[in-house]
């Protein structure tokens, strides 16, 4: 009819078929067209009038919009609708004063599907001020109106994470669970909560969930496969990644999470391979340098592990644990100059981790003498005390030949710490063999 130039009368929701088929087939100037034509047929539709403006805010024509919205106003000057997409085209042109006026104006007698698209406009305007608590109550509020929102349920996991709102986020999609036990994103929201809350068996019976109700769904599998790494259930993790690799199109990281289970497992040259595929495949971490570093010092490779651990410090040199690979490696080789440096930059940026001040401190007691230990180990109880450091001190004086102060400390040590009592016999088993630290230690 547009080439012949004349067009007979069509009825309004033909023509919105025509608009709705230019739209799926995303040609959207043909379905602007069609609008501006049935609009001049039908030039009392409210509905065609507030479709068009909606187009023209989803292909992002914010100013055309709002122009729109205000030339046909005169249609229905109360018009709720009209006022939402004005409200959304100014939002979107940076007036969030205006933006939140107008919503204010019409959400007090809103409807459930009109309070909907008002609260998610509020999620907007709220996630550009950054007010995340009050975007996590908009997106809350939508999914207790409608639980299977899409729109709602995809934004609010990203959104507990900006606002931290875990707890409420888990008691959210327990609701929404007990009420629709089908809602695979629910599930995964479930999972994310407990995963940011180190409840890592709980997230992951979630994403297991997740995508036994949606098989298509990869996240849900990658998820569940980090969760099952975090709790040491290696071979089911592997088990995970091995079926996301069947299903989907497999990447860097994947490859370089499954050379992380194999790692575990203690098989480093199945570990090392997927390490090699993983780099091949682009992969630019400082992860698959590390893992792949610490498989070859297990292979006794070191000339390729250091090359591999330097890398990873390169590439991530805040991540302590690498630092610390990379010292305990010069300490293998007996470079006690690097691993001394190594050691030390692990500690100045995990201060607070008395575990690498354990192994510095042993470290120092081996090369460098009981007063170097000591001197590290009374800097590190500034950060943390912790009982593992404590009776490292002991060991340390007992080795100084300062006997008496070490029983001394480790008689108050078994009143305040007993349970750690062992780790004396770790790092010097040979104090087994002392009868009085024995007897200390055995409560006799």
């Amino acid at each position: 009819m547009l080439e012949n130039g004349e067009i007979d009368f069509i009825k309004e929701d033909d023509w919105q078929s025509l608009i709705d088929y230019f739209v799926i087939n995303n040609r959207l100037s043909d379905a602007l067209e069609v609008s501006q034509k049935a609009i001049e047929q039908h030039n009392f539709s409210i509905e065609l009038h507030i479709n068009h403006a909606r187009m023209l805010l989803a292909n992002e024509f914010y100013r055309e919009a709002v122009l729109f919205v205000e030339e046909k106003s005169y249609l229905s000057p109360n018009d709720p609708e009209f006022i939402l997409v004005k409200a959304q085209g100014m939002l979107n042109l940076g007036e969030e004063d205006c933006c939140q006026e107008l919503i204010s104006s019409i959400k007090k007698d809103a409807d459930n599907d009109l309070l909907t698209d008002i609260l998610l406009t509020e999620t907007d305007l709220y996630e550009r001020a950054q007010e995340f608590d009050l975007m996590f109550d908009a997106l809350q509020n939508i999914l207790l109106i409608h639980p299977d929102n899409t729109e709602a349920l995809e934004r609010i996991w990203l959104c507990t994470e900006l606002s931290g709102r875990y707890e409420d986020s888990i008691l959210l999609h327990q609701k929404i669970i007990e009420n629709d036990s089908y809602s695979f994103q629910a599930w995964y929201n479930l999972g994310q909560a407990y995963f940011s809350m180190e409840q890592y068996d709980q997230a992951a019976d979630a994403f297991e969930y997740a995508y036994l109700i949606n098989e298509d769904f990869e996240f849900a599998y990658r998820d569940r496969g980090e969760s099952l790494l975090l709790l040491t259930h290696y071979e089911l993790a592997l088990n995970c990644y091995q079926e996301v690799k069947e299903r989907f199109v497999p990447d860097a990281d994947l490859y370089c999470k499954i050379g992380q289970c194999y790692a575990f497992l203690e098989q480093p040259e199945l570990a090392i391979d997927h390490f090699s595929v993983s780099l091949q495949m682009g992969n630019t971490t400082g992860e698959v340098h590390f893992h792949l570093g610490v498989c070859l010092v297990t292979l006794e490779k070191f000339i390729g592990a250091e090359q591999s651990l330097r890398k990873a410090v390169e590439l991530e040199p805040e991540r302590e644990e690498y630092h610390l690979a990379l010292a305990d490696l010069y300490f293998q080789q007996e470079n006690y100059e690097l691993a001394s440096i190594s050691y030390q930059k692990a500690v100045d940026l995990a201060p607070e981790n008395y575990l690498i001040w354990c192994q510095y401190a042993g470290f120092l007691l081996l090369t460098h003498g009981d007063e170097a230990a000591m001197e590290a180990i009374d800097e590190a109880l500034f950060y943390s005390d912790s009982a593992e450091l404590h009776y490292l001190k002991v060991v340390c004086m007992l080795s100084a030949d300062k006997r008496q102060e070490a029983i001394i400390n480790l008689m108050k040590l078994m009143d305040t710490y007993p349970e750690h009592a062992d780790y004396v016999y770790e790092v010097m088993p040979d104090l087994k063999d002392d009868a009085e630290v024995t007897a200390i230690i055995a409560g006799l």
